[in-house]
């Protein structure tokens, strides 16, 4: 069995392979992080004698930038755990490892993959995924709706040409017309998935939870 700690962030990942337990020998590798990584961090566990199957991966939630990794290597047959990072850094500290550095980080998750394993993750079913996606792009859709405002107020405040004004105006009634097409995608979306469905009206029996809180909690 291996141990693969994973320190993600936007633009790379640094990998800290374990085939011996925390005191043996370490092997590492810095990556791109790129929509097809986890196809390399495969390609390199192979070279190091690692099948997929008797990997573990301990890595972080870091916001959306790990998500194609943690699938990637999910539908590879790699076991993935999420740690929860307060645990993590309690873990660190424990081990009298106080410097802090992506290589630094990615020991210290397989350390942790060894000696307090957390449970392997599941991935929500392609049907949630879709629904997040949507719900982000909603939440993107109204800040930026709510930036054209923002904007547009100000230009009708100051001595700005009405060719701007004009243009603010198009680009917030363009910015709403997307949004209303979203939400209808997001409410379609539960609407049809029998599972979706039986799991917001279950949601929403909750008092004080309507549909658009109990999207929110899918």
């Amino acid at each position: 069995m291996c141990t693969l700690g994973i320190d993600v962030s936007k633009n790379k990942i640094d990998l800290c392979l374990l085939t011996a337990g925390p005191g043996g020998k370490k092997k590492h590798k810095v990556l791109t992080n790129e929509p097809a990584v986890a196809h390399k961090v495969i390609d390199w566990l192979n070279a190091q004698r690692c099948v997929p199957e008797s990997v573990t991966v301990v890595l972080e939630a870091t916001g959306i930038y790990h998500e194609n990794l943690a699938y990637g290597l999910h539908e590879a047959g790699v076991s993935v755990c999420m740690a929860n990072p307060c645990r993590v850094r309690e873990f660190a500290h424990g081990m009298d490892i106080l410097n802090k550095n992506d290589a630094v980080d990615a020991f210290v998750l397989a350390c942790y993959g060894e000696l307090k394993p957390p449970a392997v993750w599941v991935p929500p079913s392609p049907e949630v995924r879709k629904l997040r996606a949507l719900l982000r792009q909603r939440d993107a859709l109204r800040e930026d709706v709510q930036r054209t405002v923002n904007r547009l107020e100000k230009a009708n405040s100051t001595s700005t040409p009405q060719e701007v004004i004009r243009s603010l105006e198009r680009t917030k009634s363009w910015l709403n017309e997307e949004l209303a097409r979203i939400e209808k995608l997001i409410t379609d979306h539960t609407d049809n998935d029998p599972g979706l469905k039986a799991d917001l009206d279950l949601l929403k029996s909750i008092k004080g939870v309507k549909d658009q809180v109990g999207r929110e909690m899918l």
